[in-house]
């Protein structure tokens, strides 16, 4: 009977601690989740993928866009898509968007220590016949990088 006692008050302990924890407002932990960051802006470059096909990309007030310069999809792109950056290392970002014209959903990490890019996307996520839902994970290679001001 003592044990299920001590057991039950630990537990109640523990449960308001984490109560309390869980309280706590982001400045008082640092961290800074509400404001996205455009680290990239004034960034272009070109990158090519494995297959060939090739992209190039500007950032510019928040915003990203893309062309196709190389591969079945030449021509083709978006322009003033808001996208999220975070710098995750020496030379290497983390950025994601929501292209939600197209129902895409993209996330890509730029190395430009090494000139090498590794994406993950979502293409399709509406799955409708004339645009079927399919993943890509792919790498490629950067090149022509003009960095920010």
């Amino acid at each position: 009977m003592k044990a299920k006692v001590f057991t039950l008050i630990c537990l109640v302990l523990l449960g308001t601690g984490l109560g309390f924890a869980q309280n706590k407002t982001a400045e008082e932990n640092k961290f800074q989740f509400e404001q996205p960051e455009h680290y990239l802006d004034g960034y272009s470059l070109n990158f090519q993928y494995q297959n060939g096909t090739a992209l190039h990309m500007e950032f510019y007030d928040g915003m990203a866009k893309y062309e196709w310069i190389s591969g079945p999809s030449k021509g083709n792109g978006n322009k003033d898509i808001p996208y999220r950056s975070s710098k995750i290392g020496n030379d290497l970002y983390l950025i994601n968007w929501h292209e939600v014209d197209k129902k895409d959903y993209l996330t890509i990490v730029f190395d430009f220590e090494k000139m090498t890019m590794h994406s993950s996307i979502i293409v399709g996520y509406e799955n409708k016949p004339e645009r079927t839902l399919k993943t890509v994970f792919k790498r490629g290679v950067i090149d022509h990088l003009k960095r920010g001001e």
